[in-house]
């Protein structure tokens, strides 16, 4: 595997998670890009989105997934880590960046889904 390869081992997969603050979100990856939904509290109702973001990623151990991605667009940076035994998500991400009130987001969640497409 090149490490080209190992930058892009969640291509293909998508993960299903909700924040314990109740933010819910449906994560794809692909050819090594990620796009994104902000799903409402039935799970379905898209609220927002963002797509062909550029994404690196790393096995940090079996099970264990470190993922980052720039939405420089939006001026969002977002770190994850997907623990796939635990069903768990962590992420600290700095949102919003470039406005006057930028955003900490530091916080876990639980998985409802990782497989893929």
């Amino acid at each position: 595997m090149t490490e080209k390869d190992r930058k892009l081992i969640l291509d293909g997969k998508t993960i299903d998670y909700t924040y314990e603050g109740g933010w819910r979100f449906k994560v794809l990856f692909y050819n090594g890009l990620a796009a994104y939904q902000f799903l409402g509290d039935d799970g379905e109702t898209v609220s927002n989105s963002n797509e062909d973001i550029p994404y690196n990623s790393r096995i940090i151990r079996d099970d264990l997934y470190h993922v980052v991605w720039h939405e420089k667009n939006i001026g969002d940076l977002v770190s994850l880590v997907i623990d796939t035994e635990k069903n768990r998500i962590h992420s600290a991400a700095l949102l919003d960046y470039r406005g006057s009130k930028p955003i900490l987001h530091f916080e876990s969640g639980d998985i409802h889904d990782f497989s893929d497409e």
